[in-house]
């Protein structure tokens, strides 16, 4: 073989070795698993905020029967302030107004409220007009309330009150001596030591608004619904009130 032939052999030698070399290297690693194509991989699952835990139910002092009535089923209601809490049955809601709380019965309709802040009016004995009118009262019922934290002695107290042609029934906490004697304007007011509340039919009733369901036909009508039993519910819804000490 000449110099050139052996130059050629020389050059194709070399050039198999790096073919060799090329070939013993393997596939390089792959940086990790890989998803098939067409599937998404799902998103992380987000951690949720905690549900807050309902408020506890108020506690109340009070035994559980109330004039009569069994309430150990019932709810017990704190006001939005927490000035105070009542009991209401189970059936029964209530609902909020800028000064306090409205009761509602079963089917939805207002029969009471607890208002704060409550005025006793300038005196004057009107109906739901603003009008002056005749008027006259009898007093259907009255149980005295202890109520702590209230100024003087309170009752429970339901009358017929007539304005004009129209007999209303009033119910509410009041003072003893007022439900014992009511006059008109009946102030169905408590005084506390945060304040003038009401927890009634009607802060001043006049039978109007929303203390319309109240009015009634006549006065036998009036004497009459004191023996059913949605006037003992509502004696004893009154009657649960208690208030509560403010810091």
């Amino acid at each position: 073989m000449d110099r050139t032939g052996r130059t050629i052999a020389a050059l194709a030698l070399s050039v198999a070795a790096v073919a060799l070399v090329g070939c013993s290297q393997g596939p390089a690693p792959s940086p990790g698993p890989s998803i098939p194509p067409g599937i998404t991989a799902p998103p992380p699952t987000p951690v949720g905020e905690p549900e807050p835990e309902p408020a506890p139910e108020p506690e109340s002092s009070l035994p559980a029967e109330i004039a009569g009535v069994d309430t150990s089923g019932w709810t017990q209601v704190a006001v939005p302030s927490g000035a105070a809490t009542f009991r209401i049955p189970p059936d029964w809601s209530t609902a909020e107004q800028a000064d306090g709380l409205a009761v509602l019965r079963a089917d939805g309709e207002r029969q009471l409220a607890l208002v704060e802040g409550a005025s006793r009016g300038d005196g004057r004995c009107v109906d739901g007009a603003g009008t002056a009118v005749s008027w006259r009262t009898l007093p259907l019922e009255r149980q005295p309330v202890q109520v702590p934290g209230a100024s003087g002695e309170i009752a429970f107290g339901a009358v017929a009150l007539q304005l004009g042609g129209q007999w209303i029934v009033s119910v509410g906490l009041l003072p003893n001596a007022e439900a014992q004697s009511p006059r008109c304007p009946i102030a169905n007011v408590v005084d506390t030591s945060e304040g003038a509340i009401s927890f009634a039919s009607e802060v001043l009733p006049t039978g109007s608004g929303p203390g319309a369901p109240w009015a009634v036909g006549s006065l036998e009508a009036a004497q009459g619904y004191v023996g059913t039993e949605e006037f003992a519910t509502i004696r004893a819804i009154l009657m649960s009130l208690e208030l509560l000490p403010q810091g």
